[in-house]
């Protein structure tokens, strides 16, 4: 009989299914080279760069850290909030402030560009972070935008263009972009 064949049609389901489990748990994640991130290209202005020192701004160890990063800042708006969310992240994933990396996958204004929509590629709060740590990751990606002189009434926190589902504190409303902080 050939055992050769089902050993080697199992061994291959077998590594198939651990692929497959390891993407449903986002421990691996494929992108498509084509899939866009952002609205770049939609204006003529798009393509326009200058460069900028920003303000990258994060709570730690129970007080405020700003860093300055020259960032390349197109004339989009849209374009404006994908890039400097993204450093932010990065920054946060250098400084070990976050356990995952995470990305933002697009950042969308509505119509009147005053609310901004932030879909991120997965959950950027830790389900164990205190409540007070997650206020705190928030009011330092608000205080980051505001330094940068990037003007929003409001934001709403999404992730894979779902809202954000967070046990401490509730994003299925906008949160307004002034934060809750005294500044």
């Amino acid at each position: 009989m050939n055992t050769r064949r089902p050993l080697l049609l199992s061994f291959c389901g077998l590594i198939l299914g651990i692929v497959f489990f390891a993407y449903m748990q986002e421990w691996i994640i494929f992108r498509s080279p084509l899939h866009k991130f952002s609205n770049v290209g939609q204006d003529s202005d798009a393509h326009q760069t200058i460069k900028k020192k920003a303000k990258l701004i994060y709570w730690r160890k129970a007080k405020w850290h700003t860093e300055n990063q020259e960032l390349l800042w197109p004339s989009n708006k849209t374009d404006q909030l994908f890039y400097l969310i993204n450093s932010w992240l990065s920054l946060l994933d250098e400084e070990h402030i976050m356990d995952s990396k995470v990305m933002l996958q697009t950042a969308i204004l509505s119509q009147s560009g005053q609310e901004a929509f932030l879909s991120f590629d997965r959950n950027p709060l830790p389900a164990e972070c205190a409540t007070f740590e997650t206020w705190m990751w928030v009011e330092g990606l608000l205080k980051t935008i505001r330094e940068n002189d990037i003007q929003l009434q409001s934001i709403r926190f999404l992730v894979h263009h779902e809202p954000l589902i967070d046990e401490h504190l509730d994003f299925s409303n906008s949160w307004p972009a002034q934060g809750f902080l005294d500044r």
